[in-house]
């Protein structure tokens, strides 16, 4: 993202993967980083799809086309996914895109808006994590031109969503809780009708409220909606090689309901202080992704099934 859209009130068609792609580098320079894997990633890469009609793509030289396109990825679940338009008028494939790609966890995703990126074969996706309590998202969709223009806003879509993290550490000890003492911790108890409590010496005990389970997310700008502040326990982790470095894939909550929204998050292992055990509470920025296997409403999918 570019510094000065960081505030930018309306969403920002424009913007690219550069900020993406340093979540993967531990030198933080997404163009030493494409230049250095982006040529493996084509050479040695699988195809993943390609799409069965040629797509509206809009091109660096300001003319519309329909082109076929192509994804090219690994099998291993943490690659990067290059985006390629075949021309057969100029006889010539482009990169169209490039960013980092990792298979996540089923989500069912209610539809409500969707946002296309300048070149109309890449968009960000807002929807809502039905439960007791509908939770807002937005996401990154990575393989968005296979399913341009059969989304219905409204229709609820499994997606397999995962996360990259600009930030994350685990949270300081000390930080882990905070407390009310004398009269506002006598304020407070009257307040919500809690019998008041008193130590030894009469005066009011302090309530103390814990974070380690806390579980947040917050999207904290309309220009770029699928980047996200979070905390939330780390309830597993394993470690992945990839790109010269080493990464965890951790498991985090991103919504809290009957059942937590789990979701694998991609952080480097450089972002931590200490590794991150088992419950501790972790705290950053994430980039939000995923993509719809199989763009069949679920009402639509289960009426199949019948």
């Amino acid at each position: 993202m570019e510094e000065g859209n960081k505030t930018k009130d309306t969403f920002d068609i424009n913007q690219g993967h550069g900020d993406h792609i340093e979540c993967l580098s531990d030198s933080g320079d997404a163009k030493e980083f494409v230049a250095t894997w982006l040529h493996e990633s084509i050479s040695k890469g699988d195809l993943v799809l390609a799409t069965s009609a040629p797509v509206s793509c809009k091109l660096g030289d300001g003319i519309t086309k329909q082109i076929p396109m192509f994804y090219i990825g690994a099998k291993s679940p943490l690659h990067l996914m290059v985006l390629l338009a075949s021309d057969e008028e100029e006889k010539r494939n482009s990169v169209v895109s490039v960013y980092p790609e990792c298979d996540g966890a089923e989500v069912a995703v209610r539809l409500t808006a969707i946002h296309e990126w300048a070149a109309g074969v890449e968009a960000t996706l807002e929807g809502e994590v039905l439960g007791e309590a509908a939770r807002q998202i937005a996401f990154f969709d990575t393989r968005y031109a296979m399913n341009k223009g059969v989304y219905e806003l409204g229709r609820t879509y499994k997606f397999r969503l995962s996360a990259f993290a600009y930030s994350a550490d685990v949270l300081p000890p000390e930080e882990r809780e905070f407390r009310f003492e004398g009269q506002k911790a006598v304020d407070y108890r009257q307040r919500i009708g809690q019998e008041q409590e008193y130590d030894k010496e009469g005066k009011p005990k302090p309530v103390i409220f814990r974070l380690d389970e806390m579980v947040a997310y917050f999207s904290k700008s309309n220009a770029y909606p699928d980047d996200a502040e979070f905390q939330s326990p780390m309830f597993g982790k394993r470690s992945i090689p990839a790109f010269g470095t080493s990464f965890w894939k951790m498991d985090i909550a991103i919504a809290r309901d009957d059942e937590d929204v789990v979701i694998p998050l991609i952080a480097k292992k450089s972002l931590f202080s200490n590794p991150p055990k088992t419950h501790d509470p972790v705290r950053g920025m994430l980039w939000l992704q995923g993509y719809c296997p199989h763009a069949v409403p679920i009402e639509d999918e289960s009426n199949e099934r019948e």
